[in-house]
């Protein structure tokens, strides 16, 4: 895509939480900060096209954003609903650009919504974005075709092996959201009294090693990686959160990664655009699969100032042939 387009495009972009998603609820920090980060990366990249219209939905309490000039924000109140607002808005624009999480469909539910309307989304398949919102569906997938992740079994009815130290998180969480470390039966039978709905929980076993994200694009059964980055994960009273993450660090193993995700692309043809992949990679071992996250991730904010690329005008390209990755930069951005 040229910064002289043919003709005016209208993109409805759409992130979750600070876009009305959560307008009837206490919005979680640490989501809206990533959303916001996010959000701004995307229309800044958006932006540098004149031809491009960008309409967003902002929750009202996200209204001191710093966003670029020309953006049309449509602001939601409380009391209203985002999925009453949004079907005039799809109809009326040419493409959709979501940042919403997997968590309660709501990806889903949203890339339902715009494939309903018959208007292009810029994301994943709904059939890719039903298979990666659940981890233990993805894992069985992907294990089935010989790709190497990390064991993981429903925590409803697990039988814990008390010598190991075990991971449990949400089928369709996001980020380190209701993320525990169980480390003894004492943990593990708090946990499991803590939660209420356990079939809606995974259990893994916790594995030293590299937290890596993966920043890539996917079309058609294909797939190019932009950059590996580094996820600086703490952990405080059982549970993970995520400090920061370093974007395009030096690896030796891009070649690993890249082969990686060339077999993703394989096995999930509807993988489309920006997607995020978390993996673990102990020393002198195969690096494992931990999750395929099919929308924008956190690292996406640096990658521009890391690589010098428009992941956007990339995605854009993606519409009408191949992504023309061309890299003006290298060094690495903390986000």
């Amino acid at each position: 895509m040229s910064s002289k387009l043919k003709r005016d495009i209208k993109i409805l972009v759409f992130e979750f939480v600070t876009g009305g998603g959560m307008i009837q609820q206490q919005l979680p920090e640490s989501l809206a900060k990533e959303g916001g980060v996010m959000l701004k990366a995307l229309v800044e990249e958006l932006a540098m096209f004149p031809s491009v219209q960008i309409t967003m939905l902002l929750d009202w309490r996200c209204q001191q954003m710093d966003l670029p000039d020309g953006i049309e924000v449509i602001l939601l109140s409380t009391g209203q609903c985002v999925y009453d607002v949004l079907p005039a808005l799809i109809e009326k624009t040419d493409l959709v650009w979501p940042i919403v999480p997997e968590m309660d469909d709501e990806l889903q539910k949203f890339s339902i919504l715009v494939e309903a309307k018959a208007k292009q989304l810029l994301n994943s398949s709904v059939e890719a974005v039903r298979i990666c919102s659940d981890k233990l569906i993805t894992a069985q997938l992907l294990k089935k075709h010989g790709i190497a992740v990390v064991e993981t079994s429903l925590f409803d009815g697990f039988l814990a092996d008390l010598f190991e130290t075990y991971v449990v998180k949400p089928k369709d969480g996001v980020g380190c959201i209701n993320c525990f470390l169980i480390s003894n039966a004492n943990e593990f039978e708090q946990i499991k009294n803590l939660i209420k709905n356990r079939s809606d929980y995974i259990i893994q076993p916790y594995i030293e090693g590299e937290t890596i994200s993966l920043s890539c694009l996917f079309k058609s059964g294909k797939a190019w990686l932009l950059c590996c980055n580094q996820q600086l994960i703490s952990i405080s009273k059982g549970q993970f959160e995520l400090d920061a993450c370093v974007v395009n660090i030096a690896s030796n193993n891009m070649e690993i990664y890249q082969a990686i995700i060339d077999r993703i692309a394989k096995v999930i043809p509807g993988l489309w655009g920006y997607v995020g992949i978390d993996i673990i990679h102990a020393e002198n071992k195969q690096p494992l699969i931990v999750e395929i996250n099919p929308r924008l991730t956190t690292s996406y904010a640096g990658l521009y100032q890391a690589l010098g690329i428009n992941v956007a005008q990339n995605v854009m390209q993606m519409l009408n042939g191949e992504p023309q990755i061309n890299r003006t930069n290298n060094q690495s951005v903390t986000v």
